[in-house]
C-alpha cells in the first residue's frame, strides 16, 4: 500500500533530526501503545520527567480522511471518536511540550481493516470479542449458537460474511454465517465416553480481516438410559383387557343365575290375593284387585305350579259359596254340598264386569 499521504510527516521527523535546536531538549514520550478492541481505541504512553508545564499533543492522522490534533496533560487518551471509521488505517503521533519547547514525536500505527493489514508495518492489529456463545447438549451433540458481529456493533465494516471455526478434541470444524441470519450455529459431535465430564471448545472468528476468539467450557451430563416404554404400554393394555374380560364374565354369570330364578306368574299372585281378601273381608261382592282372564301359563312354569293354581281357584269358589249360603240363612250346623254334576250351571260374577261359569243348586 502506498504511503503518499505521509511524506510531510516523515519530512518533519527528518528535519527535527537535522535541527535538534528547534525542538530543544524536551524528552520524548516512551512506550507508546494502543489498545483497540471492539472499536474502543485508547492510546497510552510514558513520560520520564514531567513538569508543571508539560503537555502532550496527539495527532491522529487517518489514511482516508482529515487529521485531528488533541492536547492533554494525561499520559493516555481515548481516541475512539477520532478513529470511528473501522475501514481506515491510522497513524498516531505523540509529542511532549514544555512551554515553548517540544520533543520529538513518537508514532504508532493501528487498523481494524484487513485491507491495511501488513505484519511488517502494522504494530497493532485491532480485534473484536467473539460474540457471546450459548450452548445446549442433546444426546451426543453440543449445539452452539450466537449472534453475527454486525448485530452487536452496527459497523458497516462488519456487514459481510463471518467465518468461524470450532476446535474440539484436536478436530477443527469450519462454519460461516451472514448478518441477515437470525443466529450463527455449530454442531459438535462427541463420544459417549465423555458423558459426565466437561470439555473445552475453542471458537475463532474472522470478519473484515478482524480476528476474534473465545473459549467455552461445556459440561456433558451423564446420560441416563432410556427405558423402553413399549413393553410398559403393552403390559398395561394387556392387564386392562384381562380385567375387562373378568368383569364382563362376572356380569354374564350373574345374569345367567338371575334368569334361572322362577318368576311368580300373574295368575298365581292374583289367586293368592283373592283368597286372602275373601278370608279377611266377608262381603257379597268383594272388589277384585286383579282381572280374571284366561291366560296361558308361561313355558317356564312347572307342573306343580299349575296344580297349585287350580287348587287355589277351587278353594276360592268353595269359600264364596259358603259365604252366600250364610247370607241366605242356611243350616248353622253345617251344609251339604250337592254334586257338581247334579247342579245346574250358571254364570257367577267375580267382580264388576268379570264372570265365570260355576254349578249351583
Amino acid at each position: 500500500m502506498t504511503m503518499s499521504k505521509y511524506p510531510i510527516v516523515y519530512f518533519g521527523v527528518f528535519y527535527a533530526l537535522l535541527f535538534p535546536s528547534v525542538f530543544g531538549f524536551v524528552p520524548s514520550p516512551t512506550n507508546v501503545s494502543i489498545v483497540c478492541h471492539n472499536f474502543v481505541n485508547i492510546l497510552y504512553w510514558n513520560y520520564s520527567s514531567p513538569t508543571e508545564q508539560t503537555k502532550f499533543s496527539v495527532l491522529v492522522n487517518p489514511y482516508e480522511s482529515a487529521s485531528q490534533t488533541v492536547d492533554t496533560s494525561q499520559t493516555y487518551l481515548d481516541i475512539s471518536s477520532y478513529s470511528r471509521n473501522a475501514d481506515d488505517d491510522y497513524l498516531v503521533f505523540v509529542t511532549a511540550h514544555d512551554g515553548q519547547e517540544k520533543s520529538e514525536n513518537v508514532s504508532i500505527r493501528f487498523t481494524y481493516s484487513k485491507g491495511y493489514f501488513d505484519r511488517n508495518k502494522h504494530k497493532y492489529k485491532c480485534s473484536l470479542d467473539f460474540p457471546a456463545v450459548n450452548t445446549s447438549v442433546h444426546k451426543d451433540v453440543i449445539e452452539v449458537f450466537f449472534q453475527h458481529p454486525f448485530m452487536l456493533h452496527k459497523q458497516d465494516l462488519l456487514n459481510e460474511e463471518f467465518t468461524y471455526t470450532v476446535t474440539h478434541d484436536e478436530q477443527i470444524i469450519s462454519y460461516s454465517c451472514f448478518e441477515d441470519e437470525e443466529l450463527c450455529t455449530a454442531e459438535i459431535h462427541f463420544n459417549q465416553s465423555i458423558a459426565g465430564q466437561c470439555v473445552e471448545l475453542k471458537l475463532e472468528g474472522m470478519i473484515a480481516g478482524i480476528p476474534s476468539y473465545t473459549y467455552r467450557n461445556v459440561c456433558v451430563p451423564q446420560q441416563t438410559p432410556e427405558t423402553d416404554k413399549t413393553g410398559i404400554i403393552a403390559a398395561l393394555l394387556g392387564g386392562g383387557a384381562i380385567v375387562l374380560f373378568i368383569i364382563i364374565g362376572f356380569v354374564w354369570l350373574l345374569w345367567r343365575k338371575w334368569s334361572k330364578i322362577p318368576q311368580m306368574s300373574q295368575g298365581l299372585w292374583c289367586s293368592i290375593s283373592r283368597e286372602s281378601h275373601t278370608m279377611l273381608v266377608s262381603q257379597s261382592e268383594p272388589t277384585d284387585i286383579c282381572p280374571v282372564t284366561s291366560q296361558a301359563l308361561p313355558s317356564s312354569q312347572t307342573e306343580e305350579e299349575s296344580k297349585t293354581v287350580s287348587t287355589l281357584d277351587d278353594t276360592v269358589v268353595d269359600l264364596r259359596e259358603v259365604s252366600e249360603e250364610d247370607k241366605d240363612g242356611g243350616d248353622s250346623e253345617g251344609f251339604v254340598r250337592s254334586s257338581d254334576y247334579d247342579s245346574p250351571k250358571f254364570l257367577q260374577e267375580m267382580g264388576p264386569g268379570d264372570f265365570t261359569e260355576g254349578n249351583g243348586p
